[in-house]
């Protein structure tokens, strides 16, 4: 008997081990094995010139796994990671991964390139990636005992929802655990987050990413999970009672395209939109939605098939054709996506020559011949998105449960946000410094969690540089007070009067954005201007200052410009840059500018082009960088657009990215000026300076369907010259009455008493919306609400919450999330459910939140709409001018 216990031990062990003989590859495929063996070697040459560290970890005692782990995310990482993490910190992130199949028995049966793909990477898409798995497996690993994976993969969703809730932030992906310290973050930051948690207790998972939604102007992101050898889909860090279940499960049905970037090269079953040495790209549409083929074909002017055409298939939203799919035609001419039911516009082109159409929802082939002439004819287009679709109900029985544990994970999440430095606090500091008392507020408030960073930088400011110091905080935006240390906004500081700045005027603006601010683009801010005066000589850097484009002129000598592998389009910091000596086009504009600034020369990215440019004699002048710049000079000729609206038009007063925008023709496509920020269109008309070709401008509108009628217009633009033109927005179908009424004795549960309907509305008809507070559908149109507060301040509007869904402390402020909302609001709870059942019954139908409705004093609902929807604001105000 002992013979045959000491057996079984001996097997256990070697059954258990790493590296035993059973178990020793991570990567099953030899010859995978050795293509990624070449590839990690490439890739070491471009480390170990300036990491030797790199070459120690390669030469010490690994596990098979452990170097097979080590070489997969070397071979495959984006330059970004290249560059700017150690071969420390990839090795501890592959151990750590390799330790969940120890630990998690879902991770140890999760198929092989399952997890190579899907556990293994630390990187999710466009975050700046720090320590959090390390940190989630530690705060994890015990809560997750003794379940089993489908357990466990709506556990870590409770968990991620007491971290994080959403909120709407700029496009820069902070990383995981600056989500966790702020505890908000916007869909894309929620969802690397939940992916980064996941991954960190070994469950396999991926970010699913609608590019834009066909039916409204947004886009959205969540999470897929491998469970039980399938995946599954669920909102980040918005927890459901079951997989397979959110709140965007119905909009999902109306996508044209959810898709997910994997790391590495993937030979999954999906369907794969590109495929490059570094990273596939795959269509996960069957998973949601109807689907069909849609089948191009391009032919040349004399009828034949044209191959390596490139295809791209646009989407109508935020005003522009946004390519959701970027396909390239085989030898027959042909290329095929899977895609949602709805229409789309066609781009196709070769060699300087192009084709523009539109492939109707109807259609599974279109035909596309290419010509010599760059699409420029005047055009007006009906788009239309896919149909609605059912989804089934939850689950009544688990709901109680549910709502009590997001009660819970709220209160949770309060209760750290409650740590966060006072107004109070923030004033003795201020009172203490000599400085504006709400300047500080407003800077300490921004920080969250970071508070600390913010409020040492500015407890630690000498006298003499007060005044630099706070001036510096206002060029930040409002990501950067979470995520910036005080040593780094301390080392900008000491070292900004290094040069004296090449400003003619003296103009203290100027020298704040465009020397002072350690912000240039969409990086995270690194200590880069103690770094470059050190790189460069006293000479060199007089030789920069002489002429700014000698900066250019090093770049374009030393440092290689790779447009392939930084395929997550993170940039790279200066200070990378400069070590490695390969960066992307944006990466190369971001050091131009962080050089420039380092030396005293005033310097920016150009706010629509986002290309580089420096301050001299008073005159902007591009960087000629290469790579970049493609105009023949260095500073475009240029001519004036004037812009107009036709006074039939049916948007009085339209908005960029909402109702039109402006693409320029260059490198082949029409690419759009970004002014989303710019007051040139606080009025019509309107003149824009531009530099001269040819120019787009899409004019739009979107009905409550979701369906767009839009007019396409072409301008050239002369140097030298002006140009006048007039544009028109189409009318849309909203109808102002749809039979449906209320009864005006129905009351209102709303704080301080209730309210009937009649009461409410008086002589002007008011604004209901039943909310659940903390969903994102709901957070779109409270921010709708807030950004249209004057327009509705004479209106009645009444926020009430759900049954279940009230947050503990409740107010307008808390609701609105501090922002500004409409004058005549109200707050109520509908503890009972039965106003919302009111509600239902007379709209006859099943309704998402948020439910809103406009209605008449008489009870007449004039409008009514259910669920995810943006631009609600828009959409009611309309109304309410009708």
């Amino acid at each position: 008997m002992k013979r045959v216990l000491g057996i079984s031990a001996l097997l256990l062990v070697l059954l258990t081990s790493c590296d035993s003989i059973f178990n020793r590859h991570l990567i099953k495929d030899s010859s995978k094995r050795k293509e990624i063996h070449e590839q990690f070697l490439d890739r070491v040459k471009l480390v170990e010139s300036y990491d030797s560290t790199i070459l120690t970890i390669i030469n010490s005692e690994l596990t098979t796994k452990e170097r097979e782990a080590f070489e997969f995310l070397y071979a495959y990482m984006p330059l970004s990671d290249l560059a700017m993490h150690s071969p420390e910190y990839v090795l501890k992130n592959a151990r750590l991964a390799l330790k969940t199949q120890k630990e998690f028995r879902w991770a140890r049966k999760a198929p092989a390139d399952i997890f190579l793909h899907f556990v293994l990477p630390y990187r999710v898409n466009n975050e700046y990636t720090d320590n959090a798995r390390e940190v989630f497996f530690e705060e994890l690993r015990d809560r997750l005992k003794g379940m089993d994976a489908y357990q466990a993969a709506l556990e870590v969703n409770y968990w991620c929802h007491e971290k994080v809730t959403y909120q709407s932030t700029d496009e820069r992906t902070c990383g995981p655990l600056t989500a966790v310290k702020s505890a908000f973050g916007r869909c894309g930051e929620e969802s690397t987050f939940a992916v980064a948690a996941y991954r960190s207790v070994g469950i396999p998972a991926r970010q699913v990413y609608t590019p834009r939604w066909a039916h409204t102007d947004d886009n959205h992101a969540w999470v897929e999970v491998y469970v039980d050898g399938k995946w599954h889909f669920l909102g980040a860090c918005e927890p459901e009672p079951e997989l397979d279940r959110g709140w965007f499960a119905g909009p999902a049905k109306r996508a044209m395209m959810t898709r997910t970037f994997v790391f590495g090269k993937y030979d999954g079953p999906e369907e794969k939109l590109n495929q490059t040495r570094f990273f596939t790209e795959i269509n996960l549409m069957p998973n949601y939605a109807p689907t069909r083929q849609l089948e191009v074909t391009v032919l040349d002017m004399s009828g034949n098939p044209v191959a390596d055409a490139n295809v791209e298939f646009q989407l109508y939203n935020y005003a522009e054709f946004y390519p959701i799919a970027k396909l390239q035609t085989n030898s027959k001419g042909k290329c095929k996506l899977t895609t949602g039911v709805g229409d789309l516009m066609i781009w196709a082109s070769k060699n300087g020559k192009y084709a523009f159409e539109k492939a109707d929802r109807t259609q599974d082939t279109i035909t596309l011949t290419l010509s010599d002439k760059v699409p420029s004819t005047n055009r007006t287009l009906r788009l239309v998105p896919p149909d609605e679709q059912p989804i089934a109900n939850v689950d009544s029985k688990k709901s109680e449960e549910h709502d009590k544990r997001i009660k819970h994970g709220n209160d949770l999440r309060n209760r750290y946000i409650k740590t966060f430095i006072d107004s109070s606090t923030a004033a003795n500091l201020a009172m203490e410094k000599g400085i504006s008392i709400s300047e500080t507020w407003s800077y300490l408030s921004k920080s969250r969690g970071n508070w600390n960073e913010i409020y040492s930088f500015i407890k630690n400011l000498d006298a003499k540089d007060v005044t630099v110091g706070m001036a510096m905080l206002a060029t930040l935006r409002e990501k950067d007070f979470r995520d910036v240390t005080a040593k780094v906004l301390a080392d900008h500081l000491a070292c900004v009067d290094s040069f004296p700045a090449l400003l003619d005027n003296k103009d203290l603006v100027d020298f704040d954005r465009y020397v002072l601010s350690p912000r240039i683009g969409r990086e995270f801010i690194t200590p880069w201007r103690s770094f470059l005066q050190s790189a460069f000589s006293f000479e060199e850097i007089g030789f920069f200052r002489n002429n700014p484009q000698n900066i250019a002129k090093w770049l374009n000598e030393f440092i290689t410009l790779d447009i392939e592998s930084n395929y997550y389009r993170v940039p790279l910091s200066p200070e990378s840059v400069y070590q490695i000596r390969h960066a992307d086009a944006y990466s190369l504009s971001i050091f131009f500018v962080a050089a420039c600034r380092s030396f005293g020369i005033p310097a920016r990215l150009e706010p629509t082009s986002k290309k580089p440019q420096f301050l001299m004699n008073g005159m902007w002048i591009y960087a000629d960088v290469k790579g970049i710049n493609a105009e023949e000079t260095t500073q475009p000729l240029t001519g004036t657009l004037t812009i107009s609206i036709d006074p039939n038009s049916a948007v009085d007063n339209p908005k960029y990215y909402k109702h039109f925008t402006i693409a320029r023709f260059e490198n082949g496509k029409y690419n759009t000026l970004d002014f989303e920020y710019s007051d040139k269109f606080n009025q019509f008309p309107t003149s824009l300076e531009l530099p001269e070709g040819l120019y787009r401008i899409i004019a739009a509108n979107r009905d409550k369907s979701g369906a767009v009628s839009c007019k396409i217009y072409h301008v050239e633009v002369e140097s030298d010259k002006g140009q006048n033109i007039s544009i028109e927005f189409p009318s849309t179908n909203i109808v102002l009455r749809n039979n449906h009424t209320i009864s005006t004795d129905v009351t209102l549960p709303l704080v301080g008493g209730e309210k009937s309907i009649e009461q409410l509305t008086g002589s002007s008809p008011a604004i209901i919306a039943i909310i659940n507070p903390l969903s994102e559908p709901t957070r779109h149109l409270l921010n709708d609400l807030s950004q249209l507060n004057k327009e509705l301040e004479a209106i009645p509007v009444a926020i009430v919450c759900a049954k279940e869904k009230a947050i503990s402390e409740l107010s307008l402020e808390n609701v609105f999330g501090g922002k500004d909302y409409p004058q005549n609001t109200l707050l109520g709870v509908d503890s009972s459910g039965k106003f919302e059942e009111s509600v239902i019954q007379s709209l006859g139908e099943d309704a998402v939140y948020p439910i809103v409705i406009v209605v008449s004093h008489d009870g007449s609902i004039l409008y009514n709409s259910s669920g995810y929807s943006i631009n609600q604001g828009d959409k009611i105000l309309s109304i309410l001018k009708q």
